[in-house]
């Protein structure tokens, strides 16, 4: 069985080794995200380094990208980094202003943490594990009084969530703008801005981004209430969307999660912009060489729900077995696919504009879906036919051919492609005969097949204009 959906893992401790990294590719994973919260930046440049070796052994472009850290707000420092208890009614201040963190005081990374915090919020620790209610401002002083709503502990640097505030926090830190640079100058090919909470959060990144020559493509993290809430306008600003569920889930209730992944996942597709489903996919194959049968289900459904990509994190980069759970997760996908409850009609998008391009896609598409699902050949250089033609989700193999390196790197995000690095040719015969070679080296193909062709009849970008129905190795 060939997989549709895409695999992206988290590399780290556990999978920042070239076999390990091999390994990964040849069970499944498609793209590869690199967490700039931990790591420096030479840790990061090796790990792009061990990428590109591996994938050249094994002849796969994966995709890779680089995951702002944004502006998480954190506990300060514990004595020796220990856990500290907090016990259900006990009364503790909380203060922006850096001190040893104790079960009396907290220190919180938010410099307006007292203005912006009201009698009556509530606020998380330790990435929601225990909730704290503000119940006193003292004039004058530089604390809050607060009382702990249930039992439960935090340690160093542990998340802090505010659900009730309005933060005035920028999109984009100090520190982001520094990993963005080193970003820009490393082969990374797509870019997730953090905590996302409005439109204009992704403005300073697409201004940082835009002098690159290289096209990087913006993933919005939706783990912010308000973002969910805005998600039309959002998904206008970006090229696709991760459905990040730790974050999401602390600042709404646990059972409006399922609803706003669902929605979520609709509306990126209805606008033709990707989806990554994210966070505890997997998470019990952190410690076991198995998942629980509620982790399979909530990949399947994934799946089913339309993602184009599921995503591992302390799975693959801490986890105690990274090349099992993606093994895991890539069986999981097959099955889910071939099911009876996998959607399989073509969706009808309706972007403005509708480009010329569009329409030679959905002819494509219907074409192969004629012919019993032969294969589609599309070539592209900017890589914009071969997305739309994903999201249009024909069922048939999609094999894309793009001039570009880079390209041919995005295109392991999208659904049901699989890309070439093919030079292009002013003749249209004879590039058509170099990307049937490819597939018939790769055994994608046999002699004869049928295949619907999707190129423009000059290799311009935007040219897209002509289709063809041939046999493989027919002139």
């Amino acid at each position: 069985m060939r997989k549709k959906s895409k695999i992206m893992a988290t590399l780290g401790p556990a999978s920042q080794r070239l076999e390990i990294i091999e390994s990964l590719i040849r069970n499944g994973v498609n793209v590869f995200r690199l967490n700039f919260s931990h790591g420096d930046h030479e840790t990061h440049h090796n790990t792009i380094q061990l990428i590109e070796t591996a994938a050249e052994r094994i002849g796969y472009q994966p995709a890779i990208l680089a995951d702002l850290q944004g502006p998480k707000i954190r506990t300060g420092k514990t004595l020796n980094d220990a856990p500290v208890f907090l016990e259900a009614g006990q009364k503790i201040k909380i203060t922006p202003n850096p001190m040893l963190c104790t079960s009396e005081m907290i220190s919180i990374s938010y410099p307006h943490l007292l203005a912006d915090l009201a009698v009556g919020n509530i606020f998380l620790l330790n990435d929601g594990a225990v909730s704290l209610k503000v119940i006193a401002k003292p004039v004058g002083k530089d604390f809050l009084e607060c009382e702990i709503l249930n039992s439960g502990s935090y340690s160093s640097r542990k998340g802090v969530n505010f659900p009730d505030a309005r933060l005035r926090i920028s999109a984009i830190t100090e520190k982001d703008r520094e990993d963005i640079a080193f970003i820009l100058q490393e082969n990374f090919h797509f870019i997730a801005l953090s905590f996302v909470r409005q439109p204009s959060d992704l403005d300073e990144l697409q201004q940082l981004i835009a002098p690159n020559p290289r096209k990087i493509r913006i993933i919005a993290k939706i783990e912010k209430p308000e973002a969910a809430l805005q998600i039309d306008a959002i998904l206008k600003k970006c090229d696709g969307i991760m459905v990040a569920r730790g974050d999401l889930g602390v600042e709404v209730p646990l059972q409006d999660v399922p609803i706003i992944q669902k929605n979520l996942i609709q509306t990126a597709n209805q606008q033709g912009k990707s989806v990554i489903v994210a966070t505890q996919m997997l998470e019990s194959m952190i410690e076991k060489p198995f998942p629980t049968r509620a982790e399979a289900t909530d990949v399947a459904n994934a799946i089913l729900d339309g993602t184009d990509t599921v995503m591992l994190s302390g799975e693959t980069a801490a986890g105690r077995y990274p090349v099992q759970t993606v093994a895991t997760m890539r069986r999981i996908i097959e099955v889910a696919e071939t099911s009876s409850y996998f959607p399989r009609e073509m969706r009808n998008l309706k972007l403005e504009p509708h480009l010329p391009a569009h329409a030679m896609c959905e002819a494509a598409a219907w074409a192969s879906q004629d012919l019993n699902y032969i294969p589609i050949l599309v070539f592209t250089i900017s890589g914009e036919t071969a997305w739309y033609l994903s999201k249009i989700r024909p069922q048939a193999p999609i094999y894309a051919f793009s001039p570009d390196a880079h390209i041919v790197s995005q295109l392991a995000l999208a659904w049901n492609i699989r890309a070439f690095h093919v030079p292009f040719e002013e003749n249209l015969v004879k590039l058509i005969s170099l990307a049937e070679e490819k597939l018939l080296t790769g055994n994608f193909v046999n002699p004869s097949d049928l295949v619907v062709i999707l190129s423009g009849t000059v290799p311009l970008q935007g040219s897209t204009n002509f289709m063809r129905i041939k046999k493989i190795g027919e002139i």
